[in-house]
């Protein structure tokens, strides 16, 4: 992990002076889909900002922007947490902000889904759960902190349960899906300062998709997401794509192509720009309206009578089913309203199913955020068979996961219920 100073001088939380006696620290997440630390870093260093933390952290660097690392046992007082019932824990703890992969977006409060294949997002969060690890190691050993003492090492969750911050889910509405928790954070950063390191066991290939096929398309976009750090312009049509430039909400932009995935419009600069709908709003020519004329799309919701749900709408199938499988509790519909993924109705438990590959993997929860079982280092595989599943789940990956009965103890074996894969018939 790169790390560097850049201190907010412009900042309220810099110019006062004021001084804490640090007695822990508070772990934060940015709650929008940003991935670079520069971003915020820049933007809230002005007087007229009233939040201030002691680092941003990222998936490659760490930036710190609040003085807090002397060994004196005082540091830098930040604005991060707000305040709650029994005070402030700005009085108290230091701070740092994760950045967030821009594979996933909000869809009230601190509820996400994701965008990509699940491959991205897993490999920030990741990266990011390491590096903040290591800058919490370090605060932990130059203000003679132990991370495993009570309230020393808090998120903003729990910083909230203990009355001394705003109302807020983070980390943990992040670190769900993935199997992390602060009660392991904690003892990873005990670890850390013990010169251990944090290990999951794989290695995370984040799938980039900037090669694909661009087709034609004639009309305009008109950005309508409002975030502070704008929408991101890309060179290619991929989340994993350089950024060229950002743009705002009320841009306007001429669209000449759609990505294979139909996750990208090409604009006439060359550039990408996500097709998400809560994102931008297209408009077609009326020629392009003309040479599409019959042709219906299928649409991403959490029910057909939620329009206000909908996350996607498609013309090819598979794309549709593609954003389905990642986000559990949504279904796709045809251009005529009739729920066609997933399959409505729940089986009765316990179930047999027959697997029929031989290299379906057995994961440590529902989805495929959640690690392996391992034996020697090798993935565990059930190999093809019948098998009982006695527990049925949504989660990222798969259609429907399915807990075996061999694990059920402490539900830590699922396999993907996937038709490609097995049969749900026995």
């Amino acid at each position: 992990m790169n790390k560097r100073v850049k201190y907010q001088t412009k900042n309220r939380a810099y110019t006062s002076g004021r001084k804490i006696a640090v007695k822990g620290a508070v772990l934060h997440s940015y709650g929008c889909p940003q991935p670079d630390p520069n971003v915020l870093v820049k933007k809230w260093d002005d007087a007229s900002v009233s939040a201030c933390v002691h680092a941003h952290i990222g998936k490659d660097e760490t930036i710190v922007t609040l003085p807090c690392e002397e060994n004196t046992g005082k540091a830098a007082r930040g604005w991060h947490a707000g305040s709650g019932s029994k005070g402030s824990a700005n009085n108290t703890h230091l701070s740092a902000e994760m950045t967030e992969p821009a594979t996933i977006k909000y869809v009230g409060g601190s509820n996400w889904i994701e965008l990509g294949d699940g491959s991205n997002t897993k490999a920030h969060v990741l990266a990011t759960y390491k590096n903040a690890v290591e800058v919490y190691a370090g605060w932990c050993r130059r203000h003679g902190l132990d991370p495993l003492a009570d309230g020393v090492i808090l998120s903003h969750r729990e910083a909230h349960a203990r009355g001394i911050a705003s109302n807020h889910g983070d980390v943990e509405h992040l670190w769900s899906k993935f199997g992390l928790t602060m009660a392991q954070f904690r003892r990873d950063v005990k670890a850390a300062m013990q010169g251990g390191g944090v290990d999951f066991g794989e290695d995370v290939t984040v799938t980039d998709t900037s090669g694909q096929q661009v087709n034609p398309l004639d009309g305009t976009v008109t950005v309508i997401y409002n975030g502070e750090d704008g929408l991101n312009l890309r060179k290619a049509p991929a989340y994993t794509a350089a950024v060229a430039e950002v743009t705002k909400a009320g841009d306007k932009h001429t669209v000449t192509g759609i990505s294979t995935d139909e996750k990208w419009y090409r604009l006439g600069s060359g550039l990408y720009v996500s097709a998400v709908p809560a994102y931008v709003s297209f408009k077609a020519t009326e020629a392009q309206k003309e040479s599409t004329s019959g042709t219906g799309y299928y649409r991403v919701r959490a029910s057909w009578d939620k329009p206000d749900s909908q996350i996607g709408a498609f013309k090819a199938r598979e794309n549709a089913v593609e954003l389905c499988r990642q986000n559990s509790g949504y279904r796709v519909y045809d251009p005529d309203g009739e729920e066609i993924y997933p399959c409505t109705g729940a089986p009765a438990l316990p179930m047999l199913v027959s697997v029929r590959i031989d290299d379906l993997r057995i994961r440590k929860g529902p989805g495929t955020t959640y690690d392996y079982h391992k034996k020697t280092g090798k993935p565990v595989y059930t190999g093809k068979g019948q098998f009982t599943i006695v527990k049925l789940s949504d989660g990222p990956g798969a259609k429907q996961w399915g807990l075996l009965k061999s694990y059920q103890d402490k539900e830590d074996g699922w396999i993907s219920l996937d038709e490609q894969y097995v049969d749900l018939k026995g």
